[in-house]
């Protein structure tokens, strides 16, 4: 039980210094850094006064903008349907996962020479989870949105004219 534990602490501690392998070493590591911070807090501003949360509407549309993800992405929403950006957070989501599920089953099996696996996750988490976090989520539920220009789930499960 001893070893086994020991096994699973170094393969553990190991994993997360190729995860986090050269944060430290990069003189823009710091400037990434706060703009990635500063990216986040936008984005929390931009959830924080949804209207359900008793904002307005025009102060929600305000906040909107402060928000870079979301402003670039009403840009290109412009000339790109909505179902392309859901199949894109899908794809994103389900790579995620299935490079998860790889790193596993290598790290049971006792192989961690390939450090790609843990890159491609690094940075798959660090896109979805911090830059692009409300944006994804929105993209994911654009089929329950009841403000779709197309069908939306209800009306598919439920037939036409049901409710949202």
């Amino acid at each position: 039980m001893d070893a086994a534990m020991h096994a699973a602490k170094d393969h553990g501690f190991s994993l997360l210094y190729v995860i986090t392998e050269g944060a430290e070493q990069r003189p823009t590591s710091r400037v990434w850094g706060l703009l990635s911070l500063t990216v986040e807090m936008l984005q929390v501003v931009r959830v924080i006064t949804h209207v359900t949360y008793g904002w307005t509407h025009e102060s929600q549309a305000m906040a909107r903008w402060f928000d870079l993800v979301a402003v670039v992405v009403d840009q290109v929403r412009q000339w790109v349907p909505d179902l392309y950006f859901y199949i894109l957070a899908c794809v994103l989501v389900v790579v995620a996962c299935a490079d998860s599920v790889f790193i596993i089953k290598r790290t049971r099996d006792g192989v961690l020479a390939a450090v790609w696996p843990l890159k491609v996750l690094r940075f798959l988490v660090a896109t979805i989870v911090t830059t692009l976090l409300s944006t994804t989520l929105e993209f994911l539920l654009y089929p329950l949105d009841c403000t779709t220009d197309g069908m939306t789930a209800s009306e598919w499960l439920h037939g036409g004219g049901a409710g949202c």
